[in-house]
C-alpha cells in the first residue's frame, strides 16, 4: 500500500510538473527513456542495484530523532553527518563534484525513496545508473525553464529526493519557499549552489585521479577530501574518499595508499566518464 501511495504521489508531482513547464503529453508515470542506441549497463534494469556498490550502513541511533526521518548515506561519509545520515526535511550542498552528489542520492534512494534530478543537464540515464539510482523510482528534469518555482514546488511534493542544479529562474524568495514546503513534507534536496537552511555544506577537492599512465589508460577511481561544514556540524570535519567510475560505490582511501602505477593527477579538463552527458529525459 505504501509503494503505491509514493508511485500515485510520484505520478501526480511529475504530472504538475509537465503542466507548468508546458508539455503538452503527460506520461502516465515516472518513466525515462535512453538516447536511441545506447546500451545502458547491465544493472540499469529496473529494480536492479549496481554490482560491487557498497550497501550504505544504517545511521545510528539519535536521542529524539525517529530512525526513519534520517535517510542513508554511503558508510564512507556517514562521519559527516550528525545524525550518520540526511535528516528529511533539511538540504545539504555538495561543491566540487557531480559524481559525489549522484552517489549521496543514490544511497539515500536505496531506502525505497523516489528522486529527481532537476537542473542539471549534462547529467544523463548512464551517469545516473553507474551511480546506482534506481531507474524506475527517479525522473530527470534536465531545464525546468523559466517557470522552475511551479515545477521544482510540484516535485517537492511528490518526491522524497530532489537533486537540483543552478536553477536561475529561482529568486531568493522562491528558494526560501521552497525550502519551508521541503521542511513540511520530509522531502530532502541535495544542491549544488548555496541554498537557505541547508543543514550542511560538503566540499570536495584535492583531486588525484587514478587508472591513467600505465594503466588501463581509462579513469578508474577519482580521490576526493571533503570537508563538511555549516549550522548541522558543530566543527568542520574532513575526510578522504575515493569515488569509483562506473560500478562502486564511495570508500575510504588510506592516506598513504598509492596504486600499482602511482597517482597521477588530471588537469582541470578531464571529466569523468560517469559525469558525460550520455542520455536525458525529455
Amino acid at each position: 500500500m505504501a509503494t503505491t501511495s509514493k508511485l500515485e504521489d510520484a505520478r501526480r508531482a511529475l504530472a504538475a510538473a509537465e503542466a507548468s513547464a508546458g508539455l503538452r503529453t503527460a506520461l502516465s508515470g515516472p518513466t525515462v527513456r535512453a538516447v536511441s542506441g545506447l546500451a545502458l549497463p547491465a544493472h540499469a534494469a529496473p529494480g536492479s542495484q549496481a554490482p560491487g556498490s557498497q550497501e550504505p550502513s544504517p545511521p545510528p541511533a539519535a536521542v529524539g530523532l525517529d530512525p526513519e526521518r534520517v535517510l542513508p548515506v554511503p558508510a564512507a561519509l556517514a562521519p559527516l553527518f550528525p545524525y550518520g545520515g540526511i535528516r528529511r526535511g533539511t538540504g545539504v550542498q555538495v561543491a566540487g563534484s557531480t559524481s559525489l552528489l549522484l552517489r549521496l542520492a543514490a544511497a539515500a534512494s536505496c531506502a525505497g525513496v523516489w528522486c529527481a534530478v532537476v537542473a542539471l543537464p549534462d547529467v544523463g540515464l548512464a551517469a545516473a545508473a553507474e551511480a546506482g539510482l534506481p531507474l524506475d523510482r527517479m525522473v530527470v528534469v534536465p531545464r525546468p525553464g523559466p517557470d522552475s518555482p511551479s515545477v521544482v514546488g510540484a516535485l517537492v511534493d511528490g518526491f522524497d529526493v530532489l537533486v537540483l542544479g543552478d536553477c536561475t529562474a529561482l529568486a531568493d524568495r522562491d528558494r526560501r519557499l521552497l525550502a519551508s514546503r521541503a521542511r513540511t513534507r520530509g522531502s530532502v534536496l541535495l544542491t549544488t549552489t548555496p541554498w537557505p537552511g541547508s543543514e550542511l555544506v560538503l566540499d570536495a577537492g584535492d583531486r588525484v585521479w587514478r587508472g591513467v599512465g600505465r594503466g588501463a589508460g581509462v579513469l578508474r577511481t577519482e580521490e576526493l577530501t571533503i570537508v563538511a561544514y555549516g549550522r548541522g556540524a558543530a566543527a568542520a570535519r574532513r575526510v578522504r574518499v575515493r569515488v569509483r567510475i562506473g560500478p562502486g560505490g564511495v570508500e575510504t582511501a588510506a592516506p598513504d595508499e598509492v596504486g600499482a602505477n602511482g597517482p597521477t593527477a588530471a588537469p582541470e579538463f578531464v571529466v569523468p566518464v560517469a559525469e558525460r552527458s550520455l542520455a536525458q529525459v525529455g
